[in-house]
């Protein structure tokens, strides 16, 4: 192509682009309802789910989704070049140290015997494999609409949008598991979360370079 077409081609392409929260706006409700939908096909929820939601349990499904929109606001951030992240990463990092001050402060009550107790459970495998599997959906569509801003940093910007999958999907397993401990639920689903921000992050150099 020569450089007067290539200039032609460039300036009658005067559409304008949707912005990445737009493109996140679009393709996150699509990926939680087939989430969703795969949640109440092959799992479904406890039989005593409305107790468990009118208690301190509903924690474990609030929780993640607050993780999630931090996670979010900072995906944003890191797409737009020349935004500055510090805040939103300051505001991730101060929820992890609360869940982790939580989850200290049960270890000293219970002791590591208690930890063993908690987690020596098929629901362990159960999570670690389940909340993975529900966060495929949303990963493929966080990364569908992170592509089209500009991730100066893919490998970190993927690592954030494993995030964002894995805790949505850890707010919708929430729904089934019955394990309501905080010695069973912050390993289990930290973990589980953590394996898809690992995903996140060796895809982000190959599906986010700018």
């Amino acid at each position: 192509m020569k450089t007067e077409d290539l200039i032609l081609a460039l300036s009658a392409d005067t559409l304008p682009q949707k912005s990445v929260a737009q493109q996140l706006a679009r393709a996150m409700p699509v990926a939680t309802l087939i989430s969703i939908a795969a949640f109440f096909a092959f799992w479904g929820p406890r039989p005593d789910i409305w107790e468990a939601l009118g208690s301190a349990a509903v924690l474990k499904t609030l929780l993640p989704l607050g993780f999630v929109v931090m996670a979010a606001a900072l995906a944003l951030a890191l797409t737009h070049p020349g935004t500055r992240h510090d805040m939103r990463s300051a505001a991730l990092g101060l929820f992890v140290v609360l869940v982790i001050g939580a989850f200290a402060t049960a270890l000293l009550n219970a002791g590591f015997a208690g930890l063993i107790a908690a987690l020596s459970t098929p629901s362990l495998v159960t999570c670690l494999l389940s909340i993975p599997v529900l966060a495929l959906p949303v990963l493929v569509a966080v990364f569908w609409a992170l592509s089209s801003g500009a991730a100066l940093r893919p490998r970190l910007t993927g690592a954030v949008a494993g995030l964002i999958a894995g805790g949505l999907a850890a707010s919708v397993y929430s729904i089934y598991c019955d394990k309501d401990m905080i010695l069973f639920v912050v390993p289990a689903y930290c973990a589980a979360i953590a394996s898809i921000s690992v995903i996140g992050a060796l895809l982000g150099p190959r599906l986010l370079k700018w």
